[in-house]
């Protein structure tokens, strides 16, 4: 996978930009924890050329501080989608990246030929609420996460920072790596809360209609976080759209099983 940082809006941001594959491109939009989607982007990229912004705050991406709200960073991305000139292709998105995904779709439904979403946020149900994970214990934002509760990223989640740092040695290879996962852990949450706290219930519904090209909607059974019963109230807001649950996974779906969710989305592109 490679990487390149790109100047948008006249240097106010530099978006990092990350690509793999060749072919017809595809845009990936991350969720809340991108850092673990490496498998997941290698998997799509066996059909498409996935081109992976970083959202400011998250990677090496830049400039969130001139975002005020949701609405800016959507006509962030449709300005750095015109810097790309990208146009007429699919777009793939999971969690806070399955939000911006279908605002991007509903405000400019030309540009994408098809829309698949992971887990996405983006609607609220009082009576089904998305997890308030800004405010849970860690053990129980890994178990909403993941299926696997013993895997490393489940126990990474699990482990709350401030009881595992003193143990760590910067100096060491494994102690810069340790460092460096909590600091963007810190700061991706930090930025997420920006578009999600205290619900995230941006106006999508007031919109979704205008998503009229094919979507796909995935699911993780076990999700704790988005309510698989969600995947039901896209597909009754969107006029074309199928729906795939996928079981022994939670709201890291891709990330559980990456192999599958890539083969169930590349089939749904291919025809």
């Amino acid at each position: 996978m490679s990487s390149r940082i790109l100047d948008v809006n006249g240097g106010q941001f530099q978006i990092d930009v990350a690509e793999s594959g060749s072919g017809d491109p595809l845009l990936y939009l991350h969720g809340i924890a991108g850092k673990q989607e490496g498998d997941f982007i290698a998997e799509l990229a066996t059909s498409h050329r996935v081109i992976a912004p970083w959202i400011p705050g998250f990677g090496s991406s830049t400039g969130s501080e001139q975002i005020a709200d949701f609405h800016d960073l959507i006509y962030l991305y449709l300005d750095l989608l015109d810097e790309l000139e990208l146009r007429d292709l699919p777009v793939v998105g999971h969690s806070l990246g399955g939000m911006l995904a279908a605002e991007l779709a509903a405000v400019q439904p030309e540009r994408f030929s098809k829309v698949a979403l992971i887990g996405s946020l983006g609607l609220w149900d009082q009576d089904n609420p998305v997890l308030d994970f800004f405010t849970v214990p860690p053990a129980e934002f890994a178990e909403a996460m993941y299926t696997d509760q013993k895997s490393e990223a489940a126990l990474a989640i699990a482990t709350a920072p401030q009881s595992k740092l003193p143990e760590v040695d910067p100096e060491t290879d494994e102690g810069k790596e340790i460092i460096d996962y909590y600091v963007e852990r810190a700061k991706s949450m930090s930025t997420a809360a920006k578009y999600l706290w205290p619900i995230p219930n941006k106006g999508l519904s007031k919109r979704l209609h205008r998503v009229t090209q094919p979507t796909l909607l995935i699911w993780g059974e076990g999700d704790g976080i988005c309510p698989p019963v969600y995947a039901e109230y896209f597909a009754a807001a969107l006029s074309n759209a199928s729906s795939q649950i996928v079981p022994g996974a939670a709201h890291m779906v891709h990330v559980e099983k990456p192999g599958e969710v890539a083969a169930i989305i590349n089939k749904f592109l291919s025809t």
